[in-house]
């Protein structure tokens, strides 16, 4: 799977346990995307072919119109954006990611519960 991480997870470190999953990853950074609006960076997502967006933004399902987007979304519900944080639960997600329908959000917080719904 192709995956985007946004803006606010931008660690390297981050990568390798979706790497390591066999999944090929990028971040906004190096798309060049950084500082475009939510929905601009959804819309690039989309036509980039990105199949999964995980980000540690908890609004974003909110905020924006995520019906129709041909992407798995993942939030990162967490209370500390900090890579060492953050790493245990994109390491619980990695081998998950291809299991989720198109369309849906997926949050995981802390305690690496995880709560899934279709748009």
């Amino acid at each position: 799977m192709l995956i985007l991480l946004d803006e606010n997870l931008l660690s390297r470190k981050l990568k390798r346990p979706l790497v390591a999953a066999g999944h090929r990853v990028k971040n906004v950074e190096d798309m060049g995307w950084r500082g475009v609006t939510d929905r601009q960076l959804l819309d690039l997502a989309v036509a980039a072919s990105f199949d999964v967006f995980i980000t540690a933004d908890k609004n974003l399902p909110y905020q924006q119109n995520l019906k129709n987007l041909s992407l798995r979304i993942v939030v990162l519900d967490a209370t500390s954006t900090r890579p060492d944080h953050l790493l245990p639960l994109i390491t619980q997600i990695s081998e998950q990611l291809p299991s989720l329908e198109i369309g849906s959000v997926m949050f995981i917080n802390d305690a690496g519960e995880m709560t899934s719904f279709e748009l």
